[in-house]
């Protein structure tokens, strides 16, 4: 049997941003705890500073610094939270927060919780990765930061059991292409921060064989100005001498794309179940990038496309 391995896209465009860092690295915590980092660089100053996170269930969310705008809801919490630990470390148990202020949350979407905080329902962000072991994870941050040949700065949420981890170290781990998604052999985990998308949509996987796999499909933030939507259509190439080529279809089958349309969920993950076995039969070992179309759907007639990719590996 294939080994099958998922290569995230997330991860994939971190590193294609990535570039060698000249920065140096000013005052880091000590035996007191950790103290905010500045790292100096011609494009100006790196930053870290705690992120609030609370845990629900078994799972992290973190403030998105997002506000929901939902006005009708129950005035009913879904569950309470209590203070636990300093603001830079990770929440441990269920029902536990790092921050003050928030007495419960309300249950929102599959990956979002929603907490009042000062008059506001904050929107707080799942955290998750089902190949990491999330309880190795001690310290929670928020950090800023640009590479010298970035077109723009980074903004990532690093999970760590390094209370010095700072943005200099998370551009030369990058760099030297030091990921390791085995848990008990690294000892960070980190998310983008922000809208890296025009309208929100990050690309993943699961299930992968070497027949399909199941795309999902997350919307979070961005800016959309209808309702998204994608198709049946996809396509595939691979990576040959160092470059991406079409894979070969079945010469022997005409075929057309149904007329179909299928929508995204906001703020939430949309599962699109993909099989190519029809089309380009089994696929042998290779490093491969599924294309995928996606909408912005106001009205007929009035609509935005865009082309989106996820990168696969077989083994």
């Amino acid at each position: 049997m294939k080994r099958i391995i998922i290569t995230s896209l997330i991860m994939s465009c971190l590193l294609l941003s990535a570039c060698t860092d000249s920065t140096s690295v000013g005052v880091i915590g000590g035996a007191d705890g950790p103290t905010n980092i500045y790292v100096s660089s011609e494009n100006g100053e790196a930053v870290k500073k705690p992120i609030r996170m609370i845990k629900v269930d078994g799972k992290l969310y973190y403030d998105s610094g997002k506000v929901s705008d939902m006005t009708a809801r129950c005035g009913t919490l879904d569950g309470e939270l209590k203070q636990v630990g300093e603001e830079y470390e990770i929440p441990q148990n269920d029902n536990e927060c790092n921050f003050e202020g928030a007495d419960g949350y309300q249950n929102a979407t599959s990956i979002t919780k929603e907490i009042p905080i000062d008059g506001d329902w904050v929107i707080f962000k799942l955290f998750d990765d089902s190949e990491l072991d999330m309880s190795i994870f001690k310290y929670c941050f928020y950090l800023m930061g640009k590479s010298p040949n970035a077109e723009k700065e980074s903004e990532i949420i690093a999970l760590t059991e390094d209370i010095n981890y700072d943005y200099s170290k998370h551009a030369e781990r990058l760099f030297s292409s030091q990921y390791n998604p085995d848990g008990e052999k690294y000892a960070t985990t980190f998310r983008p921060y922000g809208d890296y998308d025009k309208w929100g949509v990050t690309l993943s996987s699961k299930d992968i064989t070497n027949t399909g796999l199941t795309i999902l499909c997350e919307q979070f933030g961005g800016a959309p100005t209808g309702e998204l939507r994608t198709g049946e259509w996809f396509s595939l190439e691979v990576i040959k001498d160092d470059e991406w080529k079409p894979v070969e279809t079945n010469p022997l089958i005409d075929y057309a794309w149904n007329d179909v349309a299928y929508g995204i969920k906001s703020n939430d993950i949309t599962e699109l179940k993909v099989d190519w076995e029809w089309l380009y039969g089994e696929l042998p070992p290779g490093f491969y990038k599924l294309k995928k179309e996606i909408m912005d759907f106001s009205a007929a007639g009035d609509y935005d496309k865009d082309l989106y990719e996820l990168y696969f590996t077989i083994e």
